[in-house]
């Protein structure tokens, strides 16, 4: 029978001071809170009109949005940009004006946009390819299909790109063949000798259900994406985080007060992480009712997370042990500064050193003793982690 500890660990992590940036400008909204709200309400999002997938530039002077027709099968991007203080009243994009375009991502060095395009037989404006247009001396244009084997003969569809120019994407190439087969699966590709060849699924990610509106961080330690989770909450908003052994974490889903009983998809973060945006669709009898762009802080969006696990330990009985605690066994994306805690019964021959971060003793009986680890954001966001120590004869 598994026995259990109690130790109360101060504080893990790195102190670090916080610099103010200046107030950065999102369309000259007000900031939310921790309940999404739509984004730019009567002026982005417009009651009765389709937008999705909205993305800014890195330096927040640009954006851009899709809108759906009603059927959700032909789109239009539009664009709007800063100029002196003000936000040009977004339009159709000029450049793409005349093609059935979906789900605007800005690179991270803002120099190009990735997005979906529909194939020219309207017979087939289901299936799309990714597509990237470039800024060529402040002017936008040269669109241009990214090649196969990124692109394929299935449905590709949003993609995101990370620093190195790394694609996330998705696609549903692995129905291929299969009967009654429609989900998505993620996918990413590394850019080699500036080509996309070798492309692989990010396993640890995706089910036998559908995953697709990736956004992946520029630095690659976080991804965000959709998946369907059942028939009461439809689809929801999940994130995985990169450990140290470069391994995606088990995908999470994001807070209740984020997802909802409608479509929650294509998610984009703000390149400080502050703010969360993504769509909503509500959908009623296989039919569009409407579909808004919301944002939200992302106090309840980034969560501890276990960056260095440590493994399970097995001691003898009478023998000093030690283990260490390693200083990133916990990591937050929003937080560098970490409360750690080992919740369980107390045990006299286990003591805790908070400045070292060691965990030391001399066991006194044997049996199988669960240390359970909870590390706590300042937004009161809670994980844990298990580990089983054995103490044999």
């Amino acid at each position: 029978m598994t026995k259990k500890i109690i130790l109360f660990i101060s504080s893990i992590g790195i102190i670090s001071c916080k610099t103010h940036s200046p107030k950065i400008d999102y369309f000259g909204q007000t900031a939310p809170g921790t309940s999404p709200t739509i984004f730019g309400e009567n002026l982005i999002s417009k009651k009765g009109r389709f937008e999705h997938g909205i993305s800014f530039s890195p330096d927040t002077k640009e954006l851009v949005f899709g809108i759906l027709d009603k059927n959700a099968l032909k789109g239009n991007i539009y664009y709007s940009k800063k100029v002196n203080t003000k936000w040009t009243v977004p339009k159709n994009f000029e450049p793409l004006k005349n093609k059935s375009v979906f789900l605007p991502y800005f690179t991270p060095n803002g120099k190009s946009l990735l997005y979906s395009q529909s194939i020219p037989d309207t017979s087939k404006s289901y299936i799309t390819n990714i597509w990237k247009l470039k800024k060529i001396n402040g002017n936008w244009n040269s669109p241009k299909k990214i090649q196969s084997p990124l692109n394929s003969i299935s449905r590709e569809a949003t993609a995101s790109m990370t620093h190195d120019g790394t694609i996330y994407f998705s696609s549903n190439r692995n129905c291929l063949g299969k009967e009654n087969c429609y989900a998505a699966d993620l996918f990413y590709a590394k850019l080699t000798n500036n080509n996309y060849k070798n492309i692989k699924p990010v396993a640890k990610l995706n089910s036998s259900n559908d995953e697709e509106s990736v956004f992946i961080s520029p630095k690659e330690d976080y991804i965000i994406f959709c998946r369907y989770t059942n028939k009461e909450t439809l689809v929801d908003l999940y994130i995985s985080y990169r450990d140290n052994n470069n391994n995606w974490t088990t995908p999470q889903i994001l807070d209740t007060t984020i997802n909802s009983n409608d479509w929650d998809r294509r998610p984009f973060v703000s390149i400080d992480n502050n703010f969360l945006f993504f769509t909503r669709l509500k959908i009623e009898e296989y039919k569009l009712i409407e579909s808004d762009i919301y944002w939200v802080a992302t106090s309840k969006v980034f969560k501890p997370f276990i960056y260095n696990p440590i493994t399970d330990k097995t001691l003898r009985l009478g023998k000093k042990f030690e283990i260490q605690i390693p200083s990133n066994y916990f990591k937050d994306i929003d937080n560098k500064q970490l409360t750690l805690r080992i919740n369980q019964n107390e045990l006299e021959w286990l003591k805790f050193d908070p400045d070292k971060l060691k965990i030391t003793g001399t066991p006194t009986l044997t049996g199988n003793f669960e240390l359970i680890f909870t590390a706590t954001d300042q937004f009161s966001n809670i994980t844990q982690d298990k580990i089983k120590i054995t103490v044999t004869k």
